[in-house]
């Protein structure tokens, strides 16, 4: 007796801004890899497909240093005239998904700097600063954690109320003492402060050679116009 083929679930690169659309035509979410999906026998299957097709081009970053940082958990605090204009903010929300795709891929979704296997892992921009140009450079990409992206950002755990806690990951992970922790975590929060008084541009030459789509251009002015903006709406 043949029972049929049984439906198996289908991906579609679904952007942010678009999810709830896509859940109103029956999309759902796989929490597992963090994808959206449609059943194969669903009546609207090819239309769905062809709104939000997957780019399976693989990605590669030609010309990332990917030992730039190291791979021990540091705190990387993003200067305020940078914020709300990171890599994923410019980036077309396909190819930021592709990208991160491949930054989880390639570490067998493994965190770069405690090393544990995590399906919920992020992806860290690692940025070098040209103080003569002015310049906040994409070099490199990694994954982390859940907990080590929200100690490398310690400054926004802080604000959230996580700040103790990333803090004492900091010191599991490399093994500091707590005036160790205390005295790298002020160090930080000193070049951050350096780094404030600084309009920022922003090269992401990196996504660019490697023919990611940006969607968005700004300015070292217009940057700090939107960290206005936006807090201002806080």
């Amino acid at each position: 007796m043949s029972f049929g083929v049984l439906p198996t679930k289908v991906y579609l690169a679904v952007p942010f801004s678009e999810k709830e659309h896509a859940k109103q035509l029956g999309a759902r979410f796989d929490w597992d890899i963090k994808k959206w999906y449609i059943m194969s026998n669903h009546y609207n299957l090819d239309e769905l497909q062809e709104k939000w097709k997957i780019n399976t081009e693989p990605v590669i970053l030609t010309g990332e240093d990917r030992s730039y940082g190291g791979n021990d958990l540091f705190i990387d605090l993003i200067p305020r005239t940078c914020w709300f204009t990171n890599v994923r903010y410019c980036t077309d929300s396909r190819d930021w998904d592709r990208l991160r795709d491949c930054v989880y891929s390639r570490v067998n979704n493994t965190c770069e700097c405690c090393h544990n296997k995590t399906n919920n892992i992020e992806a860290h921009e690692r940025l070098y600063y040209n103080n003569d140009t002015k310049t906040q450079k994409l070099v490199r990409l990694v994954a982390l954690c859940k907990m080590c992206h929200t100690t490398t950002h310690i400054g926004l755990a802080g604000i959230k109320g996580k700040g103790s806690e990333a803090l004492e990951h900091l010191k599991k992970v490399r093994n500091f003492t707590n005036e160790e922790a205390i005295e790298h975590k002020e160090q930080a929060f000193q070049v951050w402060r350096e780094r404030n008084t600084i309009k920022w541009n922003l090269d992401l030459s990196l996504l660019t050679n490697n023919n990611i789509k940006l969607i968005k251009n700004v300015s070292s002015k217009e940057r700090v116009d939107i960290m206005d903006k936006t807090l201002s709406a806080f």
